[in-house]
């Protein structure tokens, strides 16, 4: 995570679930004056989350009930809605919220894949809509390299892919 926030200069999240709801467990903080707050405190609803649209794409959390929360114009608010960006999300590898949990704030995640080839975690970084909309691609491909590492660490070397078990929500 300290490499990730020394090349990126974001702020770093990785976030885990508890039950029915995502809990961040680590961050590093941002480099710049203008970053994203201490999230390990705070509660905020999966589907408007990168890190939780990752824990939902790869069903390591169950679809939210209906109606969902709408906290900003952006977010996603149908069950329809969130199973295709679920889809779009695990055809590119990563996850992306633009202004969806609050209006100039942007997110990126990818999974991270335990030893069974289950989501066990989602490796993210937000910050500033205006500093990383044009990054999100690289970003998400850098957090992806990441978690790839990072899965590879858990798995142990007799594992394969990172990428074996996909779910569909």
């Amino acid at each position: 995570m300290d490499a990730i926030g020394e090349e990126t200069g974001e702020t770093v999240h990785l976030s885990v679930t508890r039950g029915d709801r995502v809990v961040q467990v680590a961050q590093v903080d941002s480099t710049y004056l203008l970053g994203t707050r201490d999230w390990t405190e705070v509660d905020v609803p999966a589907h408007c989350s990168a890190l939780g649209k990752v824990l939902l794409a790869w069903g390591a959390l169950a679809l939210p009930a209906a109606p969902l929360e709408q906290p900003t114009e952006a977010t996603i608010t149908t069950l329809t809605g969130l199973r295709r960006d679920g889809a779009r999300t695990r055809d590119r590898g990563w996850s992306v919220t633009v202004d969806e949990l609050e209006l100039g704030l942007t997110g990126v995640a990818a999974p991270v894949f335990g030893v069974h080839g289950d989501v066990v975690a989602a490796l993210g970084i937000s910050g500033p809509t205006s500093r990383l909309e044009g990054r999100l691609d690289e970003l998400g491909r850098l957090l992806s390299a990441h978690a790839r590492a990072l899965s590879t660490l858990l798995r142990g070397s007799n594992h394969g892919s990172a990428h074996e078990k996909v779910v569909v929500a």
